[in-house]
């Protein structure tokens, strides 16, 4: 998948094609970023005029599912150049939390390596014999300390890249990154909400739509306990305090948008600012967790230190009793 600032780049400088008169087709080919060939391609099957939906389920991988959803909905709705924008300024704000997240993130990770393959040489030290390498060992070892670590990081990167319902129940069981999957799962349920509203998706569908896009099973049970109200074609505004998912501001934001009919634009703030609450969180558990990480190794490369050269003090001790 392309980096959230490259499709930042992308999706704003499509809008700006598209806005100034250029057509889709071309603008998609001509706009840089990711790589040329997906865009030739994509760019020749809209100009041949495929139909968009059609496009978007033969994109390549670096396109995400959800930006798919909301580039169909507005192509069919004709706002296509503001939802690039929304888009385009979602995609920045994730990625610069995620920068800083991955450099908090490397330092750590690297000491833990260097300790992982340095310490099992360590403790081939012994007092009476010496250094003995066995690679076997070493290997085996090494590979106790940095498999459970990998295994973890793989299972993190699958539930994340299939977008498995598993992973925010997940997240809720730990501490501090319980607060990031509360207000990650808002931002993109108020996000999406505002951006199909502002593309003319009707109330019910944007609903829908967006419940299925946050991914998360409170806001899912939250909107089938509402789906009598769509059907009533009633306002479900009313209805959010009695679903604890949505905290007061939200509830707050969304009256504020009902009264105003301004609802697509009180979404997209909010979504900014759950948005925001999430980067803090990310970016607070990127610093805690590394740093505990980093306790833990620091605390065993003292224990492993003192267990070896303990023998050697045991040795001399001995050693001058017996003289």
């Amino acid at each position: 998948m392309a980096s959230h600032k490259l499709l930042s780049n992308w999706y704003l400088q499509l809008a700006e094609h598209l806005e100034s008169g250029t057509r889709l087709a071309e603008a998609v080919t001509v706009c840089a970023g990711p790589p040329s060939k997906d865009r030739f391609r994509l760019g020749a099957l809209i100009g041949d005029g495929m139909p968009i939906t059609e496009v978007m389920d033969v994109a390549p991988a670096w396109l995400p599912k959800t930006d798919r959803v909301f580039i169909c909905t507005a192509m069919e709705t004709g706002r296509l150049p503001q939802t690039l924008r929304n888009l385009s300024d979602r995609h920045q704000r994730i990625g610069a939390t995620q920068l800083k997240v991955i450099l908090g993130i490397l330092y750590p990770l690297g000491v833990y390596h260097i300790a992982a393959l340095v310490l099992p040489i360590v403790r081939m030290i012994d007092y009476e014999v010496g250094f003995t390498w066995d690679a076997k060992l070493h290997l085996l070892q090494s590979s106790l300390l940095l498999g459970p670590l990998w295994a973890l990081i793989a299972l993190i990167l699958f539930l994340v890249k299939t977008n498995n319902p598993m992973l925010p129940r997940i997240l809720r069981c730990i501490p501090l990154l319980r607060r990031y999957s509360k207000a990650q799962a808002l931002a993109d349920f108020a996000y999406a909400l505002g951006t199909f509203i502002d593309a003319g998706v009707p109330m019910n569908i944007a609903w829908e739509g967006s419940a299925r896009i946050a991914n998360d099973p409170a806001i899912t049970r939250a909107y089938r306990a509402m789906e009598p109200t769509f059907a009533a074609g009633a306002d479900p505004g009313t209805q959010l305090k009695a679903h604890k998912v949505f905290p007061p501001d939200f509830v707050a934001f969304y009256s504020a948008g009902t009264q105003s009919g301004k609802l697509d634009e009180m979404m997209l703030k909010s979504g900014q600012q759950y948005q925001t609450q999430a980067n803090h969180a990310m970016t607070y558990a990127s610093i805690v967790y590394p740093t505990l990480l980093f306790a833990c190794v620091a605390v065993f490369i003292v224990f492993t230190i003192f267990q070896v050269y303990g023998g050697y003090l045991d040795l001399l001790n001995d050693l001058a009793e017996s003289a």
